[in-house]
């Protein structure tokens, strides 16, 4: 069953977005973004069969805090813009590389034996 991390629902005009967040190596957003697009192509043909108004919106940030142009066109479609676009895409990008670091860090734990 898919589960997109956001979905956005408007009851009155019938629209859906959906938003598949990704956490990929810089050298990967662009694969990363069609795997995820792709992934939700049948969904979002069923809910636009069912007279949704669905998109699906795969947006990256990379692992060291590159945010893709994905989350630009997401930003935008929401009308965030301005002062509180730059706090966002500030914020989103030390998110993902503090988690990247934390997850890091800790990447030898899950073979420990633990008494």
């Amino acid at each position: 069953m898919l589960r997109p991390d956001i979905v956005i629902h408007s009851a009155s005009t019938q629209q859906l977005i959906m938003v598949e967040l990704t956490v990929p190596y810089e050298n990967r957003m662009k694969e990363a973004h069609i795997y995820k697009r792709e992934k939700y192509m049948n969904l979002t043909k069923e809910l636009e069969n069912a007279g949704y108004k669905a998109v699906v919106m795969p947006v990256e940030v990379g692992v060291r805090g590159f945010v893709g142009s994905s989350v630009y066109d997401l930003l935008t479609k929401l009308s965030i813009c301005g002062n509180k676009r730059t706090k966002v895409l500030k914020l989103l990008a030390e998110i993902a590389e503090n988690s990247s670091r934390w997850i890091w860090s800790r990447r030898n734990e899950r073979f420990l034996h633990k008494d």
